[in-house]
Protein backbone atom coordinates (compact mmCIF):
# COMPACT_ATOMS: atom_id res chain seq x y z
CA UNK A 1 0.00 0.00 0.00
CA UNK A 2 1.50 3.39 -1.02
CA UNK A 3 0.95 6.59 0.88
CA UNK A 4 -1.50 7.87 -1.74
CA UNK A 5 -3.90 5.07 -0.81
CA UNK A 6 -3.88 6.22 2.78
CA UNK A 7 -4.49 9.86 1.84
CA UNK A 8 -7.42 8.81 -0.36
CA UNK A 9 -8.93 6.65 2.39
CA UNK A 10 -8.67 9.45 4.95
CA UNK A 11 -10.15 11.94 2.48
CA UNK A 12 -13.06 9.63 1.69
CA UNK A 13 -13.65 8.96 5.39
CA UNK A 14 -14.11 12.69 5.88
CA UNK A 15 -16.29 12.97 2.75
CA UNK A 16 -13.96 15.54 1.19
CA UNK A 17 -13.53 16.07 -2.55
CA UNK A 18 -10.10 16.39 -4.12
CA UNK A 19 -10.67 20.11 -4.53
CA UNK A 20 -11.72 20.59 -0.90
CA UNK A 21 -8.71 18.62 0.36
CA UNK A 22 -6.20 20.37 -1.90
CA UNK A 23 -7.54 23.85 -1.12
CA UNK A 24 -4.76 26.14 0.23
CA UNK A 25 -2.29 23.20 0.05
CA UNK A 26 -1.69 22.24 -3.56
CA UNK A 27 -3.54 21.68 -6.85
CA UNK A 28 -6.27 19.01 -7.03
CA UNK A 29 -4.56 17.46 -10.08
CA UNK A 30 -1.28 17.08 -8.14
CA UNK A 31 -3.16 15.54 -5.19
CA UNK A 32 -4.91 13.12 -7.57
CA UNK A 33 -1.53 11.97 -8.91
CA UNK A 34 -0.28 11.46 -5.35
CA UNK A 35 -3.32 9.31 -4.56
CA UNK A 36 -2.75 7.25 -7.71
CA UNK A 37 0.85 6.63 -6.62
CA UNK A 38 2.34 8.48 -9.59
CA UNK A 39 4.08 11.25 -7.62
CA UNK A 40 5.77 11.15 -4.21
CA UNK A 41 4.28 13.88 -1.98
CA UNK A 42 6.52 16.74 -0.83
CA UNK A 43 7.10 16.95 2.95
CA UNK A 44 5.32 20.30 3.35
CA UNK A 45 2.26 18.88 1.51
CA UNK A 46 2.13 15.88 3.87
CA UNK A 47 2.39 18.13 6.91
CA UNK A 48 -0.44 20.32 5.62
CA UNK A 49 -2.63 17.30 4.91
CA UNK A 50 -2.05 15.96 8.43
CA UNK A 51 -3.20 19.30 9.83
CA UNK A 52 -6.27 19.26 7.60
CA UNK A 53 -7.12 15.68 8.59
CA UNK A 54 -6.47 16.62 12.25
CA UNK A 55 -4.07 13.76 12.91
CA UNK A 56 -0.76 13.72 14.72
CA UNK A 57 2.48 14.68 12.97
CA UNK A 58 3.95 11.77 11.03
CA UNK A 59 0.64 9.89 10.86
CA UNK A 60 0.72 9.60 7.08
CA UNK A 61 4.33 8.46 6.85
CA UNK A 62 4.80 6.38 9.98
CA UNK A 63 4.88 2.76 8.77
CA UNK A 64 7.37 1.21 11.16
CA UNK A 65 7.15 2.83 14.61
CA UNK A 66 6.24 0.28 17.26
CA UNK A 67 3.78 1.10 20.00
CA UNK A 68 3.81 -1.66 22.60
CA UNK A 69 0.65 -0.44 24.33
CA UNK A 70 -1.27 -0.39 21.06
CA UNK A 71 0.10 -3.79 20.06
CA UNK A 72 -0.96 -5.20 23.42
CA UNK A 73 -4.56 -4.07 23.07
CA UNK A 74 -4.71 -5.35 19.47
CA UNK A 75 -3.39 -8.73 20.59
CA UNK A 76 -6.00 -8.71 23.33
CA UNK A 77 -8.65 -8.05 20.69
CA UNK A 78 -7.35 -10.93 18.54
CA UNK A 79 -7.36 -13.30 21.52
CA UNK A 80 -10.90 -12.30 22.46
CA UNK A 81 -12.21 -12.79 18.93
CA UNK A 82 -10.77 -16.31 18.89
CA UNK A 83 -11.62 -17.33 22.47
CA UNK A 84 -14.25 -14.89 23.80
CA UNK A 85 -16.17 -13.22 20.94
CA UNK A 86 -18.70 -11.85 23.45
CA UNK A 87 -15.92 -9.77 25.08
CA UNK A 88 -14.36 -8.51 21.84
CA UNK A 89 -16.86 -5.66 21.42
CA UNK A 90 -15.65 -4.04 24.67
CA UNK A 91 -12.09 -3.91 23.32
CA UNK A 92 -13.30 -2.52 19.98
CA UNK A 93 -15.16 0.26 21.83
CA UNK A 94 -11.99 1.21 23.75
CA UNK A 95 -9.98 1.37 20.52
CA UNK A 96 -12.65 3.39 18.72
CA UNK A 97 -12.68 5.97 21.54
CA UNK A 98 -8.89 6.40 21.29
CA UNK A 99 -8.51 5.64 17.59
CA UNK A 100 -5.70 8.01 16.64
CA UNK A 101 -3.87 7.52 19.93
CA UNK A 102 -3.69 3.75 19.43
CA UNK A 103 -3.48 3.50 15.66
CA UNK A 104 -1.07 6.15 14.51
CA UNK A 105 1.37 3.77 12.72
CA UNK A 106 -0.21 2.50 9.52
CA UNK A 107 0.57 -1.14 10.33
CA UNK A 108 -1.49 -0.89 13.53
CA UNK A 109 -4.41 0.68 11.71
CA UNK A 110 -4.31 -2.10 9.09
CA UNK A 111 -4.19 -4.69 11.89
CA UNK A 112 -7.20 -3.17 13.61
CA UNK A 113 -9.28 -3.07 10.44
CA UNK A 114 -8.52 -6.76 9.79
CA UNK A 115 -9.49 -7.66 13.36
CA UNK A 116 -12.68 -5.60 13.25
CA UNK A 117 -13.60 -7.33 9.99
CA UNK A 118 -12.82 -10.73 11.57
CA UNK A 119 -15.07 -9.84 14.51
CA UNK A 120 -17.98 -9.09 12.18
CA UNK A 121 -17.48 -12.43 10.40
CA UNK A 122 -17.27 -14.19 13.77
CA UNK A 123 -20.64 -12.82 14.92
CA UNK A 124 -22.14 -13.51 11.47
CA UNK A 125 -22.61 -9.83 10.59
CA UNK A 126 -21.47 -10.54 7.05
CA UNK A 127 -22.71 -7.27 5.56
CA UNK A 128 -20.56 -5.10 7.85
CA UNK A 129 -17.61 -7.44 7.36
CA UNK A 130 -17.80 -7.28 3.54
CA UNK A 131 -18.28 -3.49 3.58
CA UNK A 132 -15.18 -3.08 5.72
CA UNK A 133 -13.19 -5.49 3.57
CA UNK A 134 -14.14 -3.91 0.24
CA UNK A 135 -13.96 -0.26 1.31
CA UNK A 136 -10.80 -0.37 3.39
CA UNK A 137 -8.80 -3.56 3.76
CA UNK A 138 -8.18 -4.25 0.07
CA UNK A 139 -6.73 -0.72 -0.15
CA UNK A 140 -4.52 -1.19 2.90
CA UNK A 141 -3.03 -4.62 2.28
CA UNK A 142 -1.46 -6.12 -0.82
CA UNK A 143 -1.59 -9.88 -0.22
CA UNK A 144 1.27 -10.50 -2.64
CA UNK A 145 3.53 -8.52 -0.26
CA UNK A 146 2.12 -9.99 2.95
CA UNK A 147 5.40 -11.65 3.98
CA UNK A 148 7.07 -8.24 4.21
CA UNK A 149 4.43 -6.91 6.64
CA UNK A 150 4.85 -6.96 10.44
CA UNK A 151 3.87 -10.20 12.18
CA UNK A 152 0.74 -8.78 13.80
CA UNK A 153 -0.59 -7.58 10.44
CA UNK A 154 0.03 -11.01 8.88
CA UNK A 155 -1.69 -12.84 11.74
CA UNK A 156 -4.74 -10.58 11.68
CA UNK A 157 -5.08 -10.70 7.90
CA UNK A 158 -4.78 -14.50 7.71
CA UNK A 159 -7.34 -15.02 10.48
CA UNK A 160 -9.75 -12.56 8.90
CA UNK A 161 -9.39 -14.24 5.50
CA UNK A 162 -9.99 -17.68 7.06
CA UNK A 163 -13.30 -16.44 8.48
CA UNK A 164 -14.18 -14.69 5.22
CA UNK A 165 -13.59 -17.84 3.16
CA UNK A 166 -15.61 -19.88 5.65
CA UNK A 167 -18.54 -17.45 5.37
CA UNK A 168 -18.44 -17.99 1.60
CA UNK A 169 -18.37 -21.79 2.08
CA UNK A 170 -14.87 -21.96 0.58
CA UNK A 171 -13.70 -24.52 3.12
CA UNK A 172 -10.44 -25.50 1.43
CA UNK A 173 -9.36 -21.87 1.17
CA UNK A 174 -10.45 -21.21 4.76
CA UNK A 175 -8.28 -24.13 5.92
CA UNK A 176 -5.28 -22.68 4.04
CA UNK A 177 -5.56 -19.29 5.76
CA UNK A 178 -6.24 -20.85 9.17
CA UNK A 179 -3.07 -22.96 8.87
CA UNK A 180 -1.11 -19.87 7.84
CA UNK A 181 -2.45 -18.14 10.93
CA UNK A 182 -1.75 -20.96 13.39
CA UNK A 183 1.90 -21.16 12.31
CA UNK A 184 2.52 -17.69 13.74
CA UNK A 185 0.49 -18.07 16.96
CA UNK A 186 2.44 -18.73 20.15
CA UNK A 187 1.70 -21.76 22.33
CA UNK A 188 -1.32 -21.41 24.59
CA UNK A 189 -5.12 -21.57 24.63
CA UNK A 190 -5.51 -19.43 21.50
CA UNK A 191 -3.28 -21.77 19.48
CA UNK A 192 -5.26 -24.75 20.78
CA UNK A 193 -8.52 -23.06 19.76
CA UNK A 194 -7.21 -22.38 16.25
CA UNK A 195 -6.00 -25.98 15.91
CA UNK A 196 -9.49 -27.11 16.96
CA UNK A 197 -10.96 -24.91 14.21
CA UNK A 198 -8.61 -26.49 11.67
CA UNK A 199 -9.80 -29.92 12.80
CA UNK A 200 -13.39 -28.78 12.21
CA UNK A 201 -12.49 -27.57 8.72
CA UNK A 202 -10.82 -30.87 7.80
CA UNK A 203 -13.93 -32.64 9.07
CA UNK A 204 -16.05 -30.54 6.70
CA UNK A 205 -13.68 -31.52 3.89
CA UNK A 206 -14.28 -35.20 4.80
CA UNK A 207 -10.55 -35.57 5.52
CA UNK A 208 -11.21 -37.48 8.72
CA UNK A 209 -7.66 -38.61 9.48
CA UNK A 210 -6.43 -34.99 9.27
CA UNK A 211 -9.35 -33.87 11.43
CA UNK A 212 -8.44 -36.49 14.03
CA UNK A 213 -4.77 -35.49 13.87
CA UNK A 214 -5.50 -31.82 14.59
CA UNK A 215 -8.26 -32.69 17.06
CA UNK A 216 -5.85 -34.77 19.15
CA UNK A 217 -3.35 -31.87 19.18
CA UNK A 218 -6.04 -29.50 20.41
CA UNK A 219 -7.24 -32.00 23.04
CA UNK A 220 -3.73 -32.43 24.43
CA UNK A 221 -3.21 -28.65 24.59
CA UNK A 222 -6.54 -27.98 26.32
CA UNK A 223 -5.84 -30.75 28.86
CA UNK A 224 -2.36 -29.34 29.48
CA UNK A 225 -3.58 -25.79 30.13
CA UNK A 226 -6.45 -27.06 32.33
CA UNK A 227 -8.58 -24.20 31.05
CA UNK A 228 -11.38 -23.76 28.56
CA UNK A 229 -13.36 -26.84 29.54
CA UNK A 230 -16.03 -26.01 26.97
CA UNK A 231 -13.49 -26.15 24.14
CA UNK A 232 -12.10 -29.43 25.48
CA UNK A 233 -15.66 -30.76 25.53
CA UNK A 234 -16.20 -29.61 21.93
CA UNK A 235 -12.92 -31.22 20.90
CA UNK A 236 -13.92 -34.58 22.42
CA UNK A 237 -17.24 -34.38 20.59
CA UNK A 238 -15.43 -33.53 17.35
CA UNK A 239 -13.08 -36.49 17.76
CA UNK A 240 -16.07 -38.73 18.43
CA UNK A 241 -17.81 -37.54 15.24
CA UNK A 242 -14.69 -38.13 13.13
CA UNK A 243 -14.13 -41.62 14.56
CA UNK A 244 -17.81 -42.41 13.99
CA UNK A 245 -17.50 -41.45 10.32
CA UNK A 246 -14.56 -43.81 9.91
CA UNK A 247 -16.44 -46.68 11.57
CA UNK A 248 -14.42 -46.60 14.79
CA UNK A 249 -17.45 -46.74 17.06
CA UNK A 250 -15.79 -47.85 20.29
CA UNK A 251 -13.27 -45.00 20.12
CA UNK A 252 -16.09 -42.58 19.30
CA UNK A 253 -18.07 -43.69 22.34
CA UNK A 254 -15.03 -43.19 24.59
CA UNK A 255 -14.66 -39.58 23.45
CA UNK A 256 -18.40 -39.00 23.89
CA UNK A 257 -18.16 -40.40 27.42
CA UNK A 258 -15.49 -37.81 28.27
CA UNK A 259 -17.48 -35.03 26.60
CA UNK A 260 -20.66 -36.03 28.44
CA UNK A 261 -18.96 -35.80 31.85
CA UNK A 262 -17.77 -32.25 31.15
CA UNK A 263 -20.99 -31.07 29.51
CA UNK A 264 -23.09 -32.42 32.40
CA UNK A 265 -20.79 -30.94 35.05
CA UNK A 266 -20.87 -27.42 33.60
CA UNK A 267 -24.39 -27.51 32.15
CA UNK A 268 -23.38 -27.07 28.51
CA UNK A 269 -26.83 -27.85 27.11
CA UNK A 270 -25.96 -27.14 23.48
CA UNK A 271 -23.13 -29.65 23.70
CA UNK A 272 -25.32 -32.17 25.49
CA UNK A 273 -27.66 -31.99 22.49
CA UNK A 274 -24.81 -32.84 20.12
CA UNK A 275 -23.41 -35.57 22.36
CA UNK A 276 -26.75 -37.38 22.67
CA UNK A 277 -27.33 -36.87 18.94
CA UNK A 278 -24.00 -38.50 18.09
CA UNK A 279 -24.64 -41.33 20.55
CA UNK A 280 -27.92 -41.96 18.75
CA UNK A 281 -26.22 -42.11 15.33
CA UNK A 282 -23.53 -44.48 16.61
CA UNK A 283 -26.13 -46.82 18.08
CA UNK A 284 -27.98 -46.87 14.75
CA UNK A 285 -24.74 -48.02 13.11
CA UNK A 286 -24.42 -50.67 15.82
CA UNK A 287 -28.04 -51.72 15.20
CA UNK A 288 -28.97 -50.87 18.80
CA UNK A 289 -32.15 -49.11 17.77
CA UNK A 290 -33.85 -48.77 21.15
CA UNK A 291 -30.76 -47.11 22.67
CA UNK A 292 -30.44 -44.93 19.58
CA UNK A 293 -34.05 -43.78 19.87
CA UNK A 294 -33.55 -42.93 23.54
CA UNK A 295 -30.48 -40.77 22.88
CA UNK A 296 -32.07 -38.97 19.92
CA UNK A 297 -35.18 -38.21 21.97
CA UNK A 298 -32.95 -36.78 24.72
CA UNK A 299 -31.23 -34.55 22.16
CA UNK A 300 -34.58 -33.23 20.93
CA UNK A 301 -36.02 -32.77 24.44
CA UNK A 302 -33.04 -30.66 25.58
CA UNK A 303 -33.38 -28.32 22.61
CA UNK A 304 -37.13 -27.91 23.11
CA UNK A 305 -36.68 -27.27 26.84
CA UNK A 306 -34.10 -24.57 26.06
CA UNK A 307 -36.39 -22.96 23.49
CA UNK A 308 -34.14 -23.88 20.59
CA UNK A 309 -34.88 -25.66 17.34
CA UNK A 310 -33.89 -29.37 17.51
CA UNK A 311 -31.46 -30.75 14.95
CA UNK A 312 -33.43 -31.86 11.89
CA UNK A 313 -30.92 -34.71 11.50
CA UNK A 314 -32.19 -36.09 14.84
CA UNK A 315 -35.69 -36.31 13.40
CA UNK A 316 -34.37 -37.91 10.22
CA UNK A 317 -32.54 -40.53 12.29
CA UNK A 318 -35.71 -41.25 14.26
CA UNK A 319 -37.63 -41.77 11.02
CA UNK A 320 -34.94 -44.23 9.92
CA UNK A 321 -35.38 -46.16 13.18
CA UNK A 322 -39.17 -46.29 12.84
CA UNK A 323 -38.84 -47.62 9.28
CA UNK A 324 -36.32 -50.30 10.30
CA UNK A 325 -38.40 -51.37 13.33
CA UNK A 326 -41.61 -50.99 11.30
CA UNK A 327 -43.14 -48.78 13.97
CA UNK A 328 -45.75 -47.11 11.81
CA UNK A 329 -47.68 -45.55 14.69
CA UNK A 330 -44.65 -43.78 16.19
CA UNK A 331 -43.57 -42.56 12.78
CA UNK A 332 -47.03 -41.24 11.95
CA UNK A 333 -47.28 -39.45 15.30
CA UNK A 334 -43.97 -37.74 14.61
CA UNK A 335 -45.12 -36.85 11.08
CA UNK A 336 -48.28 -35.21 12.43
CA UNK A 337 -46.46 -33.45 15.29
CA UNK A 338 -43.91 -31.90 12.96
CA UNK A 339 -46.57 -30.74 10.51
CA UNK A 340 -48.78 -29.30 13.23
CA UNK A 341 -46.14 -27.75 15.50
CA UNK A 342 -43.32 -27.25 13.00
CA UNK A 343 -40.72 -28.11 15.63
CA UNK A 344 -37.87 -28.06 13.10
CA UNK A 345 -38.57 -24.46 12.05
CA UNK A 346 -38.96 -25.73 8.47
CA UNK A 347 -41.84 -25.40 6.03
CA UNK A 348 -44.26 -28.26 5.41
CA UNK A 349 -42.78 -29.33 2.02
CA UNK A 350 -39.42 -29.82 3.75
CA UNK A 351 -40.97 -32.02 6.45
CA UNK A 352 -42.84 -34.04 3.83
CA UNK A 353 -39.64 -34.75 1.88
CA UNK A 354 -37.94 -35.67 5.16
CA UNK A 355 -40.54 -38.45 5.44
CA UNK A 356 -40.22 -39.67 1.82
CA UNK A 357 -39.15 -43.23 2.73
CA UNK A 358 -41.73 -43.43 5.51
CA UNK A 359 -44.54 -42.28 3.21
CA UNK A 360 -43.56 -44.78 0.52
CA UNK A 361 -43.47 -47.62 3.04
CA UNK A 362 -46.44 -46.88 5.34
CA UNK A 363 -48.57 -44.05 3.88
CA UNK A 364 -48.65 -45.24 0.30
CA UNK A 365 -52.01 -43.80 -0.72
CA UNK A 366 -53.17 -41.05 -3.03
CA UNK A 367 -53.40 -38.34 -0.34
CA UNK A 368 -49.83 -38.64 0.90
CA UNK A 369 -48.28 -39.38 -2.50
CA UNK A 370 -49.85 -36.17 -3.85
CA UNK A 371 -48.49 -34.30 -0.84
CA UNK A 372 -45.04 -35.71 -1.61
CA UNK A 373 -45.34 -34.69 -5.28
CA UNK A 374 -46.26 -31.13 -4.25
CA UNK A 375 -43.29 -30.97 -1.88
CA UNK A 376 -40.91 -32.15 -4.62
CA UNK A 377 -42.39 -29.65 -7.08
CA UNK A 378 -41.90 -26.88 -4.51
CA UNK A 379 -38.22 -27.70 -4.08
CA UNK A 380 -37.65 -28.14 -7.81
CA UNK A 381 -38.54 -24.44 -8.09
CA UNK A 382 -36.17 -23.67 -5.19
CA UNK A 383 -33.43 -25.80 -6.79
CA UNK A 384 -32.56 -27.52 -3.50
CA UNK A 385 -30.11 -30.13 -4.75
CA UNK A 386 -29.48 -32.32 -1.69
CA UNK A 387 -33.15 -32.63 -0.73
CA UNK A 388 -34.19 -33.48 -4.28
CA UNK A 389 -31.38 -36.02 -4.66
CA UNK A 390 -32.55 -37.90 -1.56
CA UNK A 391 -36.19 -37.81 -2.66
CA UNK A 392 -35.45 -38.99 -6.22
CA UNK A 393 -33.20 -41.81 -4.97
CA UNK A 394 -35.92 -43.00 -2.59
CA UNK A 395 -38.57 -42.88 -5.32
CA UNK A 396 -36.25 -44.70 -7.72
CA UNK A 397 -35.59 -47.44 -5.15
CA UNK A 398 -39.29 -47.76 -4.35
CA UNK A 399 -40.40 -48.15 -7.97
CA UNK A 400 -37.53 -50.54 -8.70
CA UNK A 401 -38.70 -52.82 -5.86
CA UNK A 402 -42.23 -52.59 -7.28
CA UNK A 403 -40.84 -53.69 -10.67
CA UNK A 404 -41.82 -50.34 -12.24
CA UNK A 405 -38.48 -50.17 -14.00
CA UNK A 406 -39.34 -47.42 -16.45
CA UNK A 407 -40.57 -45.09 -13.68
CA UNK A 408 -37.62 -46.09 -11.51
CA UNK A 409 -35.20 -45.18 -14.31
CA UNK A 410 -36.75 -41.71 -14.66
CA UNK A 411 -36.22 -40.96 -10.96
CA UNK A 412 -32.66 -42.31 -10.98
CA UNK A 413 -31.85 -40.09 -13.96
CA UNK A 414 -33.27 -37.09 -12.10
CA UNK A 415 -31.15 -37.99 -9.07
CA UNK A 416 -28.01 -38.07 -11.24
CA UNK A 417 -28.54 -34.41 -12.15
CA UNK A 418 -27.86 -33.50 -8.54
Amino acid sequence: MHIGNRIQIMRNNRKLTLKQTADTITSSSYLAKIEEGNYPPRPHVLQALERKFEVCAGFLTNYERRDEDAEYILRLLLSNIVLHPDKAKEVIDVIEENYFEYLSPINLEATYLCLKCAYYFKINDTKKAIDLYENFIIHYIDETELRSYPKLVRESFNYMMALKMFSENMIKESTYYMEMFVDSVEQGPMKAAVIYNIALLYGKLELHSKAIQFGLKAKFMFEYTKKYEILLCKTNNLLAAQHMKTGQHEEALQYLKQALITATKYGYTELLTLIYHNKGLINIDLKKYSEAEEFLQKSIEIELAEGRTPLWSAYRALIEIYIIKEEKEKGFQLYQALHENNLTNQNKPYITILFTDFILKFLNNEEYLKELDRAIEYYEKQNENELLYRAYRSLGDYHFQEANYKVSSIYYQKALKY
